[in-house]
């Protein structure tokens, strides 16, 4: 897409909706105007279009700054309902977790990083990072890799070629290694997430693909480390790769979208 086609000042809009949406709390003129790398009277007009189209709203409680309105939820969820993997995915996931009393999310890819789109929480007592609309990077965790092992083989390389942080000193960020991992994936039909994206927690991904062997992106069931041993760990990654080529059947007609943003 050709820049001169982008309206710089919607462009700033979107960017400031972006920081005001991702705070933990309310966002202030002075950190609005600094994050934008704008003037404060140019970030307060950005807050302004924001609370004319009803997406930001003036802190409550006498609380300086700006915070988002639930109209974001709502166009987030909309955009959930639409998500034709998501809606697939639910009924086997959802027994699967009832069975083992564990968590399991899914994730699709969307540039170098992949986004939850569900979390089927069947342990409410445990909390994870890995929550609906939280995003990873492709070499974090058990889905994403089990996503990045079925990526283009010209994504792979391109993606490999980056700068990769980590999350944790768990996390590879070695390309080599990461290739390794990626035949290991490849070969055992999952991947196998210990502690690399949250201390203390491990994973097991299942990649979901199309009838043309595309990945559409994955799913993964999560639990405290000390719970799992390796043969439990295996006896996961055999079944929820079999529960996800399950799924790959009934969305052979689905097409999902994988390039990487520059």
């Amino acid at each position: 897409m050709s820049e001169k086609n982008v309206l710089t000042s919607a462009r700033r809009v979107l960017d400031g909706l972006r920081v005001i949406a991702l705070a933990r709390g309310p966002v202030a003129l002075s950190t609005l105007a600094s994050s934008l790398g704008v003037s404060e009277v140019a970030a307060y007009r950005v807050a302004c279009t924001l609370i004319s189209a009803g997406y930001v709203r003036p802190a409550a409680s006498g609380a300086a700054g700006y915070e988002p309105t639930w109209q974001i939820v709502e166009m987030s969820t909309a955009l959930l309902e639409r998500t034709d993997l998501r809606n697939v995915a639910q009924g086997p996931l959802g027994e699967l977790a009832d069975e083992y009393g564990e968590a399991i999310t899914v994730a699709i890819p969307e540039g170098d990083h992949v986004v939850f789109v569900d979390k089927i929480n069947a342990n409410r007592n445990v909390q994870f990072y890995c929550d609906t609309g939280k995003r990873l990077p492709l070499h974090v965790g058990a889905a994403s890799r089990a996503i990045l092992a079925r990526a283009p083989e010209q994504v792979v390389k391109e993606y490999l070629t980056r700068d990769l942080v980590a999350y944790t000193d768990a996390t590879q960020t070695d390309p080599d290694a990461i290739r390794e991992d990626i035949d290991r994936i490849r070969d055992l039909g999952y991947a196998v997430s210990i502690g690399d994206v949250e201390v203390g927690i491990s994973a097991v991904g299942a990649p979901i693909l199309n009838g043309r062997s595309e990945i559409l992106g994955a799913a993964a069931i999560a639990n405290i480390s000390a719970k799992w041993q390796d043969s439990v760990i295996r006896e996961r990654g055999v079944r929820l790769s079999s529960i996800c080529a399950k799924i790959s059947g009934e969305c052979a007609q689905l097409t999902q979208s994988f390039t990487l943003s520059h």
